[in-house]
């Protein structure tokens, strides 16, 4: 009997450096990532330049631009969930079925996913010197972050939003606290300036989440701000959320100086990034309503990304780069921070969306294999994927869950107002459409490889494929000649919690068997 998979796995993504040595000899001692709740790039005056817009006074994070390199067309997921899993695996929604922040089947990180923390544990580059303290929201379980997630330390919420920011339930290691009553921001950057204190000299990485400046809005204490004549009433706070939200920003970017006045900035790469959109209350110019977090727009999927400190200063300082990356990319990059190849730990069974953009931080040549991005959401019944739009260069196709399509250069018109498809297209823009659409149908879905094939003394036969999370259909033919594909009907399934799972079915009835498997 014969077995072939006439489906061809995903490649796993190669990073093209001009000198990898060098660049990995220029890696930094610690990394230190930053997340932003709900801060889309129009909330910063560093990348909105809309003269309607009005900015909270952000100096901590202004120096960050001004000392590393700013990505002016960095993306994540429209919600900060498939966010963070993207961050954690190095892969799409699609693949890991983190797609939404409040369903409870498609916000959990499941165990077969391989983190970024496992693979530098696994790696032995900076051994258990590991953190997460803020924001988790990959699962509701308190222990999830250390056994789910792979963090030797954590410290935060497990949740999406705090009912209230200085009475919220804190989780340390599987244990947790009801009405905490110390400010969020605040506290965060507590635990993590506690945490690092207690390192040695070796190189560590912290992931530090804040909850800032997502809903409730609120006025935070006084001395973390200049908007002391709000009045801090409920009244008050509808009617102007914007004021609440910038003060909630520059309270975070008062607390993220006083944590880097106790680091070694020139051993330290600092990664500043929002976790998704600014949500539809406080959404700024250029972004229309409806444009905002929980949409596949840019207002929902653009957003800050900074990198500065000994990385950063191997660029050129103040560097502006215009390339496309994607939150999925920080696992690749964190990885080669620490001199780590991704290849060389990720499991090959796992299809690897990241590609390291390492080389622009250096200011070395960056040669993307892939230089498109995904953004995509949960469909409106939860049951699968909805809306979904793929970008690169200056173009961005949109497929709306209706499988209607809107096209927009999102470089001339980031607030997406004119639908390119409503006239004529020019060359250019017609082959961008039709390689982006493309991309959605072929690179952005997942294509099932069979790892391995056994045969049963019943006659059974065991096909081994990478894991994902997706349906998928088998078939069956006697011959490749005269036959004709059969579906198999009801599979049985074997799911061994790890990189890999199992499909069981009845040996066909030819002399000569084929198999393949496809999704949706």
């Amino acid at each position: 009997m014969r077995i072939q998979n006439f489906l061809c796995p995903a490649a796993v993504i190669a990073l093209l450096f001009s000198d990898l040595p060098a660049l990995l000899a220029q890696a930094p001692g610690n990394v230190l990532l930053i997340l932003a709740d709900d801060l889309g790039n129009d909330a910063l005056d560093r990348f909105n330049q809309h003269p309607d817009a009005s900015f909270a006074p952000t100096p901590t994070i202004d120096s960050f631009a001004d000392d590393g390199v700013m990505f002016t067309r960095a993306y994540a997921y429209p919600t900060c969930s498939p966010t963070r899993a993207a961050i954690m695996t190095g892969r799409y929604g699609f693949r890991t079925g983190v797609l939404s922040p409040t369903t409870a089947n498609a916000y959990r990180l499941l165990a077969n996913e391989f983190t970024l923390p496992e693979a530098l544990i696994e790696s032995g580059a900076i051994s258990t010197r590991l953190a997460c303290i803020g924001k988790w929201h990959l699962g509701p379980d308190a222990s999830s972050p250390n056994t789910i997630g792979g963090w030797p330390h954590f410290s935060g919420a497990l949740g999406g939003g705090l009912n209230e920011f200085s009475s919220w339930q804190k989780t340390v290691n599987g244990v947790s606290t009801n009405s905490y009553p110390e400010y969020a921001t605040t506290d965060n950057v507590d635990d993590a300036m506690a945490w690092i204190g207690q390192q040695t000299n070796e190189p560590w990485f912290l992931w530090l989440a804040f909850n800032a400046p997502h809903t409730p809005l609120h006025l935070p204490p006084l001395p973390l701000h200049d908007y002391d004549s709000l009045p801090g009433t409920t009244g008050h706070i509808a009617g102007k959320p914007d004021l609440y939200f910038e003060a909630m920003i520059q309270a975070m970017d008062t607390e993220i100086s006083r944590l880097l006045a106790s680091i070694d900035l020139s051993a330290t790469t600092v990664i500043f990034m929002g976790d998704n959109g600014t949500s539809r209350r406080t959404l700024q110019p250029p972004y229309p309503d409806g444009h905002s977090k929980g949409s596949v727009y840019e207002g929902g999927v653009r957003v800050p990304l900074i990198v500065t400190g000994k990385a950063g200063a191997n660029g050129v300082k103040g560097t502006v780069s215009e390339e496309l990356v994607h939150a999925v990319d920080l696992y690749a990059t964190i990885l080669q921070l620490f001199e780590v190849e991704p290849a060389a730990v990720h499991p090959r069974q796992l299809v690897l969306d990241s590609r390291s953009f390492l080389p622009i931080i250096a200011g070395t040549t960056y040669a993307p294999i892939q230089t498109a991005i995904l953004a995509e959401k949960l469909d409106a019944s939860e049951s699968g994927i909805g809306d979904r739009a793929a970008a690169e260069k200056a173009f961005k196709v949109i497929r709306f869950e209706d499988q209607t399509t809107a096209f927009y250069n999102v470089a001339s018109d980031p607030g997406e107002s004119a639908d390119l498809l409503q006239s004529p297209l020019s060359e250019d823009e017609s082959s961008a459409y039709t390689r982006l659409l493309a991309l959605l149908d072929d690179n952005f879905i997942n294509h099932p490889g069979i790892e391995r094939v056994a045969i049963a003394e019943n006659g059974e036969v065991d096909l081994e494929l990478g894991w994902f999370v997706d349906t998928f259909t088998l078939w069956q033919n006697d011959s490749l000649t005269d036959g004709t594909w059969q579906t198999v009907g009801n599979p049985t399934v074997i799911d061994d919690g790890g990189f890999t799972f199992t499909i069981r079915t009845p040996q066909g009835s030819g002399s000569a068997n084929f198999y393949q498997v496809s999704v949706p």
